[in-house]
Formats: structure tokens, C-alpha cells, sequence
């Protein structure tokens, strides 16, 4: 049965790694997100709804935090801070934006804590140094389980400059890296940030691709999870809808609700066959005298209606 919850996926990596502007990618560069993860903090597990937030103690205990006083969370009482808000990435999985690694400053017990929660992790690497040792040593503890819903980013990719040593990092990484991950993706996140509406800057940091295989695991997750324990005849979890115009504008915002939209229309049957009367032909290949050609079935009318750009002219 599939997953009847969110899935939960953490953002990973050494420190300065660029965890905290994918964050801010993903989140649609919401304001208070700069404060968050500028702050040495506990893991944050970030969720949607109204705005609210609160710290989870070690006693098991929550408490109620104020956003402005973030800088007082102590890391030896507190497993995570718990943050609800809305924002694009959150109506379709929850974030747990995780500590750095290698921060000398904090043990990783702090982290460690809290990686059983995930369901798929998003690790960073810096280009100029991908896939360290210390990173290998760390993902080699996780489950195998996790590795098919994870993926390895190379962030901070424009910091190589000439296309033949980024194609030998690339090919490199995945050599090292092989059935440890879904995907190596290269990504410059600051040039997907500061794309904002520009599709061609987009599409040229890695952002596009990123996003792709990313709602293909937040599916993959939910059709192949499991429900929640009671909640067996719950029906799979939906994104939650869009209702503050504040959200929903982001590129991230619109590749996923445009990937929504093909993943809930019904695929049409594409099989060669006699053409009935009152239809048309749609040659998806060039036909040939052994195959003839491919067609889908559809009334005029319903062409002109549903696609006139695509009827016109076509026969």
C-alpha cells in the first residue's frame, strides 16, 4: 500500500557544502530560511502549514520556540527544531536540513540523532573537491535502502570553469559513487536562485534536471512507502493545495505542479490499426512497408477542441 505521509527528505553534506542554498531553492527563498540556516543549529525539520515552530527535547519533551531566539537552542538538550510554514517544496514532502558533517563545532551525534527519519537524502558536494573521503565514510553507515531514493549533487559546478574538468569531476564522482546513489546531478544553486523567471538560466545551472528527478523520488516514495501504522485505509498522501499566493511561483513550484498534471493524465494507448472514419492519423515515428505507421486514435472533434495547433494541417 502506498505511503499515507509526506516523505521525508533530509539535505546533506560537509559543511559549506551549499545545503543551505539548495534549501533556499527548494523553499522558494522564503526570508526567515536565511536566519535558519545561517545558525548553528540542530537538525530542522521543516513542514507545511501555518506558521508555528518548536524544539524537541532529548527528555522527549516539546517546547515552544520563538523563530527570533533561535540562536538560543542549545544542541546538548535538543534533537530538532520542528518549523511549520508554507512554501513551495513543503506541499509535496517535509525538509530535515541537517548539520554539517565536518563542523568542528558540533558533534555528529547531532545529526545521527536524527537520520533514521528520512526517506531520501540530497547530498551536496563542492565541485572543486567532490566526494571526499570523510563522505564516503559517512554514507557507507547508511542503509542500502536509502541509496535508490537519494541524490548526489555537485554544487558550486560554475566554480569550474573549463568544460573538460568538469566533464572528468562529473565522470569521476559517478565512477566512485556507483549504486550509491539514484542520480549524480552537477548544479550551480546560486545561479538557479538568482534565475527567478529567466527558464534558459534554469534550465543552464542544473536546477530543471535536479527538480525532475527529485519529484520522481517524492513519487517513487509514496507509491512504494508504506501507510502510517492505523492508517492502512488511508488514501495516498496528496500535495497540499495551493492557498497563499504567496507560494507557487517558484521555478521548483512550477516544474513539480506541471509534472503532477502528466502524472494524473491517463496515457493514451499508441497502436498501429486501421484508421475508422472521422479520424485522423498522428504519426509519433516515420512508417515503414514492415511496420506501418503508429497512430493514436482521436475524433476530430476532440482534436480541434482539445489541440487546434496540433490538428491543423495534419492529416
Amino acid at each position: 500500500m502506498p505511503m499515507t505521509r509526506k516523505p521525508r527528505i533530509a539535505i546533506m553534506g560537509e559543511f559549506s557544502s551549499g545545503k543551505s542554498t539548495l534549501c533556499n531553492v527548494l523553499m522558494g527563498a522564503r526570508p526567515l530560511l536565511e536566519k535558519v540556516t545561517a545558525t548553528q543549529l540542530p537538525p530542522v525539520w521543516l513542514s507545511y502549514g501555518p506558521d508555528d515552530a518548536f524544539t524537541m527535547g532529548l527528555d522527549g519533551h516539546a517546547y515552544d520556540l520563538d523563530l527570533a531566539e533561535l540562536d538560543r537552542v542549545s544542541l546538548e538538550t535538543t534533537e530538532h527544531i520542528r518549523i511549520f510554514m508554507k512554501s513551495d517544496i513543503l506541499r509535496y514532502c517535509d525538509l530535515i536540513d541537517m548539520p554539517g558533517i565536518s563542523d568542528p563545532s558540533m558533534s555528529s551525534e547531532v545529526w545521527e540523532r536524527m537520520a533514521h527519519m528520512a526517506d531520501g537524502v540530497l547530498w551536496c558536494t563542492h565541485a572543486t573537491q567532490a566526494w571526499r573521503q570523510s563522505e564516503s565514510g559517512v554514507w557507507s553507515t547508511f542503509p542500502k535502502e536509502i541509496r535508490r531514493n537519494s541524490l548526489l549533487l555537485i554544487t558550486r559546478f560554475d566554480k569550474i570553469n573549463n568544460e573538460v574538468d568538469r566533464q572528468k569531476v562529473v565522470k569521476r564522482v559517478i565512477g566512485e559513487t556507483e549504486d550509491l546513489f539514484a542520480e549524480v546531478l552537477p548544479v550551480s544553486l546560486l545561479r538557479a536562485m538568482a534565475a527567478r523567471d529567466d527558464e534558459e538560466k534554469w534550465l543552464e545551472s542544473g536546477a530543471q534536471d535536479f527538480s525532475v528527478r527529485l519529484f520522481e523520488i517524492i513519487h517513487r516514495l509514496i507509491d512504494a512507502g508504506y501507510p502510517e501504522p492505523g492508517m492502512e485505509d488511508a488514501p495516498p498522501i496528496q500535495p497540499d493545495m495551493l492557498d497563499n499566493p504567496e507560494i507557487g511561483n517558484s521555478q521548483i513550484a512550477r516544474t513539480f505542479d506541471y509534472l503532477s498534471t502528466i502524472r494524473n493524465t491517463p496515457i493514451v494507448k499508441v497502436m498501429p490499426r486501421r484508421v475508422a472514419a472521422g479520424e485522423r492519423l498522428l504519426r509519433t515515428e516515420r512508417p515503414s512497408s514492415e511496420s506501418g505507421p503508429a497512430i493514436v486514435s482521436f475524433a476530430d472533434q476532440a482534436l480541434t477542441d482539445s489541440q487546434p495547433s496540433l490538428a491543423k494541417g495534419r492529416s
